[in-house]
């Protein structure tokens, strides 16, 4: 009778384990930010606002790391951008965090903007370790992708698709 209480115990402690680790989604199915919450257009319009106040171009390095931390990725241009600087980071902003564009870096996630796997994609170019451009793409409220940019100061915004 001692044996079948404790196979009955550890048996009640792997189901607790298994529910634990199920619904907190290491094991089972992933659950993407999508399924958990929908990002609102005025999420995304707040988000952009925030950036456009917050970035200016002149600010260094780690100026950006302490607005936005570290969770950049370091683009690899391949050589395609000829703008003279020194390297690209991009900032993935209110999207899936486990959505990879299939895209080079440097290049705008059309796919992923319109699917809303991609939220708002800040991308900034750096020379001497400040900014000398930075780009803000997002899917604007009229279900388009639009774009702003700063580039030495030089502000433009548009819509691409």
């Amino acid at each position: 009778m001692k044996n079948k209480k404790g196979y009955l115990l550890i048996l009640g402690l792997l189901v607790v384990v298994f529910v634990i680790l199920y619904s907190t989604g290491i094991i089972g199915r992933s659950v993407s930010i999508q399924e958990t919450q929908s990002i609102s257009a005025n999420d995304v319009i707040n988000e952009v606002e925030k950036i456009k106040n917050e970035v200016k171009i002149g600010l260094t390095m780690n100026e950006i790391k302490q607005l936005y931390g570290s969770n950049y990725t370091l683009v690899n241009d391949n050589g395609d951008l000829e703008n003279g600087n020194d390297e690209h980071w991009t900032y993935r902003f209110l999207g899936d965090v486990n959505y990879k564009p299939a895209g080079p870096d440097h290049m705008i996630d059309e796919e992923g903007m319109l699917s809303g796997k991609a939220g708002v994609e800040l991308f900034i170019g750096w020379k001497n370790e400040k900014i000398t451009l930075f780009t803000i793409t997002y899917l604007g409220t009229d279900k388009h992708i639009h774009f702003y940019s700063n580039v030495n100061g030089k502000i433009e915004e548009s819509v691409i698709k």
